[in-house]
């Protein structure tokens, strides 16, 4: 079973996995440490997306590709880009096949009738997954790193 990896890569981002029917094997927000992306914790999490089942692999992995924002901060828009960089040297270190589209891309083919936003990926999850939990311990709000990342996982899988 080949999975689809869809990666939210800012630092409230996530991480998701889609089986070939589109049901969700996996979500996990975007591992931290010392306030970036934690490379070492993402490799681990896509490991384990291997060692789930013996034939299971990662078949892609769709990462947003973004770049700076207006009346972005200089230092924030670096921080940004270095973590999308681990994001993508860790797909490229463990040899995983990387899909990279554009925010506008993937909205527009996912969030049909949904306003392309945060709260519109937050809707289309909710409707598409209506099991799959959004909201993380100790929060109240759906996280909305972790609909991203099911929305981009969703756009390459429905894609292939």
């Amino acid at each position: 079973m080949r999975l689809t990896v869809g990666i939210d890569p800012g630092l409230r981002g996530g991480v998701a996995a889609l089986d070939p029917a589109g049901a969700v094997v996996s979500l996990w927000p975007m591992p931290v440490a010392g306030g970036e992306v934690h490379a070492a914790g993402l490799a681990d999490l896509l490991r384990s997306l291997r060692c789930l089942d013996s034939h299971q692999d990662i078949g892609r992995v769709c990462l947003e590709k973004v770049g700076a924002m207006p009346k972005q901060g200089v230092s924030s828009t670096f921080r940004f880009g270095t973590g999308w960089g681990m994001v993508r040297g860790v797909c490229a270190a463990l040899g995983m096949p990387v899909v990279l589209v554009m925010p506008t891309q993937w909205k527009k083919q996912v969030l049909l009738g949904l306003p392309h936003d945060k709260d519109g990926a937050v809707q289309f999850c909710a409707s598409r997954w209506p099991q799959t939990d959004l909201v993380l311990s100790g929060c109240r709000v759906p996280h909305d790193g972790l609909a991203d990342a099911l929305c981009l996982a969703e756009y390459e899988r429905a894609r292939a």
